[in-house]
């Protein structure tokens, strides 16, 4: 009888606690769309506003900011080049520099003012519906350096584009003009749908259907189709492929999709690989994940993901802008952003957002729920409708037995939340996978420039695993961030 009540008793504790759990993900998930809906309002408002008023807006912002003590704010910073920023002291050439580099419009632009020639190049997808991507080439020999005949591509991450290869105020840390000196023909890829691969042969921008792409379509053409066309435009049988974030997931599913990239392919640096995160810092946005595809799409719609990135970042006081970038990292991802100095975040945070698609984003939260690195679901709109949609598998990349490339790096940072590192591991193959694992930063490319001297080719790279992660310190890391 005893045995019976405590049985009882622990059933209805059970109860007790799913019904908290329940009822904290349901606030949870009102709360994060409540808050998506909130955003559309107020960026519909302000859109309407007269510019006299805005501009009022951020006169007062910009006062508050040249003297923070009004509101309880730390009164200096300890970088004096952001104290002249926010004072409106830039009359030194480094200040005017940060300031081009900041309000490029292109990545030629951002080229000419390291002195840097670089060429345009477009490539017309296989698919149906093709897209036309640009390519950037930066060929030494146009820029006074002798080439060493090898190539390397390097691909960007989510919601970005090439620019975020080289944002870096200081010339010789941005990692595709090192390499270029070195001798290396450096190509930099994008995405389709992001600022310069924005068109359809078929099909225009506004059409819902020119957003109907995921990161399936980007494995199965955007990345064959790029290195097809550099190795045929080169007559060079291989290259090294350096991919960020999403860049490596890309790469990972393309290979395992087109087994001939194996012999295109010699060497993989992967920098804060990502291919099956844990998931967001912040429960009520990390609520998003249990979304079905089609709430998903009435509330973010069936085209851009993050439309108005570009109008606040156009209309909000920069140092205002960095401030929340800053926040919006440490709220999603517990980022401290603290591997970069105050300053730097001026060029790089203007040069972060690109467009991708909202479908983009879905196809990562069903990865993360999954906690599979697979294709895009499209069966769970159709289970919804009584299709039969859980009697489907869907289709799991698999890396670990189709990826035979010789040599293989992986780049992160221990405090970057988007990488399991035990996970990717299990994925990939074991025969020639270093591991460079680095303290305190959530992601970087140190080892990269830290390993190249004068002429050393990448091959270098294979035995970086045995080398000590250095003690971040100061600008040592603040100067090595992409």
């Amino acid at each position: 009888m005893t045995k019976f009540r405590s049985t009882i008793k622990k059933k209805g504790h059970d109860k007790i606690q799913k019904g908290k759990i329940d009822a904290s993900f349901a606030f949870n998930e009102v709360t994060s769309i409540l808050l998506v809906f909130l955003e559309s309002i107020v960026s519909f408002i302000t859109y309407l506003l007269p510019s006299w008023f805005i501009s009022i807006c951020t006169s007062i912002v910009k006062f508050i900011f040249q003297n923070p003590y009004i509101i309880g704010l730390s009164s200096k910073s300890k970088d004096p080049m952001y104290e002249n920023y926010i004072k409106d002291k830039i009359d030194t050439e480094l200040l005017k520099k940060i300031e081009n580099l900041r309000v490029a419009k292109s990545f030629k632009e951002m080229c000419n003012i390291f002195d840097v020639k670089v060429e345009n190049h477009l490539v017309q997808t296989s698919d149906s519906n093709p897209y036309c991507l640009t390519l950037h080439r930066l060929d030494p020999k146009l820029n006074g350096f002798k080439s060493n005949g090898k190539i390397v591509y390097l691909q960007h991450g989510l919601l970005m584009s090439s620019e975020i290869w080289i944002t870096m105020y200081q010339k010789e840390f941005n990692l595709p003009f090192v390499l270029m000196e070195l001798g290396y023909e450096v190509w930099l890829g994008n995405n389709r749908g992001n600022k310069y691969s924005c068109k359809n042969v078929n099909i225009g921008i506004k059409d819902k259907k020119f957003w109907d792409f995921s990161i399936d379509e980007f494995a199965m053409y955007d990345i064959p189709n790029s290195i097809d066309y550099i190795l045929n435009f080169t007559k060079i049988k291989s290259l090294t492929y350096i991919g960020f974030s999403q860049g490596c997931s890309q790469i990972l599913a393309s290979v395992s999709l087109n087994s001939s990239l194996n012999e295109k392919i010699e060497k993989l640096i992967l920098i804060s690989p990502a291919t099956t995160p844990k998931g967001l810092s912040n429960k009520i946005i990390d609520t998003m994940m249990s979304w079905s595809p089609k709430l998903m799409f009435l509330v973010f719609g069936r085209k851009i993901l993050l439309k108005s990135a570009n109008f606040w970042k156009n209309i909000i006081y920069p140092p205002f802008f960095v401030k929340i970038i800053d926040s919006g990292n440490n709220m999603l991802f517990n980022w401290k952003s603290e591997n970069i100095d105050a300053t730097q975040k001026f060029i790089s945070y203007f040069h972060l957002y690109s467009a991708t698609s909202v479908k983009c984003v879905v196809h990562w939260f069903q990865i993360m729920k999954a906690k599979k690195f697979q294709m895009y679901n499209e069966l769970t709109q159709i289970g919804e409708f009584g299709g039969g949609g859980e009697s489907f598998n869907v289709f799991e990349f698999d890396t670990r037995n189709r990826i035979k490339i010789p040599n293989i790096l992986l780049i992160y940072g221990k405090s970057d939340s988007l990488v399991d590192i035990e996970v990717l591991m299990n994925q990939l193959p074991n025969f020639t996978t270093d591991v460079v694992d680095i303290q305190y930063k959530e992601n970087d490319d140190y080892y990269i420039r830290n390993n190249l001297e004068e002429n050393e080719p990448l091959s270098s790279f294979k035995d970086t695993s045995s080398v000590s992660p250095p003690v971040p310190s100061n600008s040592n890391i603040i100067r090595k961030r992409i």
